[in-house]
């Protein structure tokens, strides 16, 4: 496919990703399920212990303690991050197909060089800044980090896609993306609410 259609298709995306965006700068914080806290932990514990009953003391024990139970959390609300719904309303679809189109072409490339791992390891690692740390600051600098990066790797992945393999499917591919994410951001004022807190 021509590097000019290629180019402007990514250009496309990036307005729709920055509008997707944008439309998030009417909340002040991420929902709290998207932070790790230790307030819960031995209320879980609890709960989870009542449900073992039956079960071996060994098993019950192991398998309900604070650090376990703490690994599970931080597990289940990182992959929240990468969850569908909200990828789709945090990057736009088109966005969220691009990063993993991204990983996609890291992972089959044989020949990988130091900034594909470079790439790799930034992009897995920092959701886990408001996981952790939940910093108290605007959402317009939360998308510095949370979703700049993300939308940098996400044209990326769409140029690789572009870039190889039957080109006529895969515009048409990224048009209907395109279309969907323009169709969303209508969308979007319903959506929001669901994952943060509004001002």
């Amino acid at each position: 496919m021509g590097t000019k259609i290629t180019y402007l298709f990514i250009v496309i995306a990036a307005i729709i990703e920055f509008l997707t965006v944008k439309a998030w700068f009417l909340c002040k914080s991420f929902a709290d399920f998207f932070h790790l806290s230790s307030i819960n932990i031995p209320l879980q514990i609890e709960y989870y212990a009542d449900l073992d009953k039956g079960t071996s003391l060994f098993l019950t024990r192991f398998f309900t303690n604070k650090l376990i139970n703490t690994l599970f959390d931080l597990l289940r609300i990182y992959l929240q991050f990468w969850d569908i719904r909200f990828g789709a309303s945090w990057f736009s679809l088109t966005g969220y197909f691009g990063i993993f189109a991204g990983f996609f072409y890291i992972f089959s490339n044989k020949k990988k060089r130091w900034y594909h791992w470079t790439m790799l390891i930034v992009i897995l690692l920092l959701p886990l800044i408001e996981i952790l740390k939940e910093p108290h600051i605007s959402i317009f600098l939360k998308s510095s980090y949370l979703w700049l990066p993300f939308s940098l790797f996400s044209f990326y992945g769409i140029f690789q896609f572009l870039k190889h393999g039957k080109w006529k499917k895969r515009l048409i591919t990224i048009i209907i993306l395109l279309l969907i994410s323009i169709w969303w951001i209508v969308f979007l004022p319903f959506t929001i609410p669901r994952y943060c807190v509004l001002q």
